[in-house]
């Protein structure tokens, strides 16, 4: 663990807050009411949990499973382990739930008329249309991970925590210990790096999705492969940091005129789409 600190100022309310880079960004989490020793511990295991998932996800990792896939995929069935092979199933599931916005293998080139890949149930494995596919997962990775991490800290009996993924993914489990949410900021890719819009969080998610920090336009079209040049940002609400991050992306590369036809499949959900002008000043509407 990177970074670990914790305190008893407010006997009450004990805090402990960890930090480690992961997935190419920053993992912060907070942790409320746990004792020192199972705070860290806890930390630790959702760290472990991350590596190995970064094992699996990271297509940058040369060792990582996915890819393997990119590398042999076009030219042979590619055997994978099950955790690989069912985020790869909701991939496509999600794909056709956004009406194909939501698609993993978005910057790749190959004939965009359906899936990218095939998968075979029975013998795992997964083979893409040719070499010009590839697979990325950074817009399903860090929600996949944090409704793991959620999953985990429930079942230890944390009752109010809060996971940040570089500020675009966060999951919240209950409220802040003096509120009856935790509130959080959302930066909308300005530049200014300060915080345009506030969500309310209570057994919830958001996931925001726009243009990065840096202004570039690094989200693709999975319709024609082109990136998406739009200076919006979308912010997704609701249960499931999964569904959250998967939606936040292919409401960014849809057109205005498909949003919400995508959003009214995924009921308990919200967006809202933030336009800021180049000199401050920022407009909310729901989607």
């Amino acid at each position: 663990m990177e970074e670990f600190r914790y305190s008893t100022k407010n006997e009450l309310y004990p805090v402990a807050y960890a930090g480690v880079r992961a997935m190419h960004t920053r993992l912060e989490m907070v942790l409320v009411g746990v004792s020192e020793s199972l705070s860290r511990s806890l930390c630790e295991s959702l760290e472990r949990d991350v590596r190995a998932m970064e094992h699996i996800f990271d297509r940058h990792d040369a060792a990582a499973q996915i890819a393997a896939v990119n590398a042999r995929g076009g030219m042979e069935d590619v055997a994978v382990g099950d955790e690989l092979f069912m985020a790869l199933e909701l991939c496509e599931a999600f794909r056709r739930g956004t009406e194909g916005y939501f698609d993993i293998t978005a910057c790749s080139d190959h004939d965009r008329s359906g899936a990218g890949y095939t998968l075979d149930a029975s013998a795992h494995t997964v083979r893409l249309y040719g070499r010009g596919t590839m697979l990325d997962m950074g817009g399903f990775a860090k929600g996949y991970a944090l409704e793991r991490m959620r999953r985990m800290l429930s079942e230890a009996g944390v009752a109010q925590a809060v996971i940040n993924f570089g500020d675009s993914s966060i999951t919240a489990i209950g409220h802040h210990p003096y509120g009856e949410w935790w509130p959080v900021g959302v930066e909308a890719g300005t530049g200014h790096n300060v915080a345009v819009h506030e969500l309310h969080l209570c057994d919830s998610a958001m996931s925001v999705s726009g243009r990065s920090r840096g202004g570039e336009y690094h989200i693709f079209d999975p319709h024609d492969g082109r990136r998406v040049v739009c200076d919006d940002t979308v912010v997704v609400t609701g249960r499931s940091a999964l569904v959250c991050e998967v939606l936040s992306t292919a409401l960014y590369a849809a057109p205005a005129a498909r949003r919400r036809a995508i959003m009214a499949r995924y009921e308990g959900y919200a967006a809202t789409l933030l336009r800021c002008g180049a000199t401050g000043g920022c407009q909310a509407s729901a989607v």
